[in-house]
């Protein structure tokens, strides 16, 4: 059986990047057809276009075609479908599937390189992350250090200040025996003056009582009016 060849272009607003390729080769599997292609393009107007070579038997062909213009991909939308006779080569179904795998490739490894120069980004920004907490942590060791080092500063005060207590309290305690040591000298003080003013009273009286005996002796012999 003699086999057919045809172009079709599917023009739309949105035709690209909503797996109508895909869609299509699936189609063209499921007809039986030997050859197939479908590759992108924009018009000049900015139309999304697609345009598809076909190669088969007519029932093949006429399987394909059938229902073209309202079996389409959900997301996509067709503003017109054409088919045309086809004398050029029509590349076969599989060379197609492997260009495809190829293609598919060739989207991938730019991706693949874009995750890897993120990876790579975020790797670095994490060594800078933990550089910067490395130095925050070097930071806080050496706060600590000179905490601590305030902290025997502040020990070494205490036991000072603890030692100038003691002798502050020694001193009050000198003070104190000094104090009763004054108010026990004022006491044997006051104590000799009394004894010592009763003594010389004592003699005074007994003074007047020897002159007050003379006086009346000297009365009694005449000797004195």
């Amino acid at each position: 059986m003699p086999t057919i060849k045809n172009k079709i272009i599917i023009n739309g607003l949105k035709v690209h990047d909503v797996g109508y390729r895909v869609f299509l080769l699936n189609r063209a599997l499921t007809s039986g057809l030997t050859g197939f292609s479908a590759f992108n393009h924009t018009t000049p107007d900015k139309v999304q276009q697609i345009e598809i070579g076909i190669e088969g038997d007519a029932d093949a062909i006429e399987e394909f075609v059938t229902g073209l213009h309202d079996n389409i991909p959900v997301h996509a939308i067709v503003d017109n479908i054409s088919i045309e006779p086809y004398s050029k080569r029509v590349i076969s179904i599989l060379d197609y599937m492997h260009l495809a795998q190829v293609e598919q490739l060739d989207k991938g490894i730019p991706a693949i390189l874009s995750i890897q120069s993120s990876q790579e980004k975020m790797l670095e920004k994490q060594d800078q992350m933990l550089d910067k907490q490395d130095q925050m942590l070097d930071k806080q060791d050496q706060m600590l250090v000179k905490q601590d080092q305030m902290l025997v500063k502040q020990d070494q005060m205490l036991v000072k200040q603890d030692q100038m207590l003691v002798k502050q309290d020694q001193m009050l305690e000198i003070q104190k025996q000094m104090v009763d040591t004054q108010k026990q000298t004022n006491k044997e003080i006051q104590t000799l003056r009394y004894d010592l003013k009763t003594e010389m009273n004592e003699r005074f009286n007994k003074i007047e009582d020897e002159l007050k005996q003379v006086k009346d002796a000297l009365h009694k012999h005449g000797i004195m009016a």
